[in-house]
């Protein structure tokens, strides 16, 4: 795929061994999302940004990231007054200034319907404490793994849409 000034897009595909072949079954979980969604990612960590941006990218997705959590609040903003709606935002927890939880309460109060994903290194312990911050639809541990990131995202924006807000 390739689009003038922006480059090229090559995807490659090479079939498993018959031995660990998914199954029609397994390969449908839905775990993918059918659609290009449009996602803010908010981090301050630049190489989870690019590592996490890139990966996004490669299924499909616009992705706009944001260095820090005003910088986050900062691009929903200008998307939002540009008519322009993010599908989803997936941010950090811990951020100096303006943490994940603010940044989710920011991105509710302008948009209810936005699913918020939380990623954070103490996913485990506010899971087990059953401490998941308001305005958070999903918590998710860090190192982020890209099939969970997937299946949230499937989730999330499959459920913003049944809502009538279209990702």
């Amino acid at each position: 795929r390739s689009v003038l000034g922006q480059g090229t897009v090559a995807r490659l595909s090479f079939p498993a061994p018959p031995d660990i072949a998914p199954t029609v079954e397994e390969a449908d979980t839905g775990s993918t999302p059918p659609m290009r969604l449009r996602l803010l990612l908010v981090d301050d960590d630049p190489v989870l940004l690019k590592a996490l941006g890139d990966a996004l990218r490669l299924d499909g997705h616009l992705v706009t990231i944001a260095n820090g959590g005003q910088a986050g609040i900062d691009a929903f903003d200008a998307a939002h007054s540009g008519r322009e709606q993010f599908s989803a935002v997936i941010t950090d927890l811990g951020m100096p200034n303006i943490d994940g939880r603010k940044v989710a309460a920011e991105i509710k109060a302008r948009s209810p319907t936005t699913p918020v994903i939380l990623l954070t290194g103490w996913g485990r312990g506010l899971i087990a404490d059953a401490d998941i911050p308001p305005h958070v639809d999903q918590l998710l541990s860090k190192p982020p793994k890209l099939r969970d990131i997937r299946a949230a995202l499937a989730r999330h924006c499959h459920e913003a849409k049944l809502r009538g807000q279209a990702p």
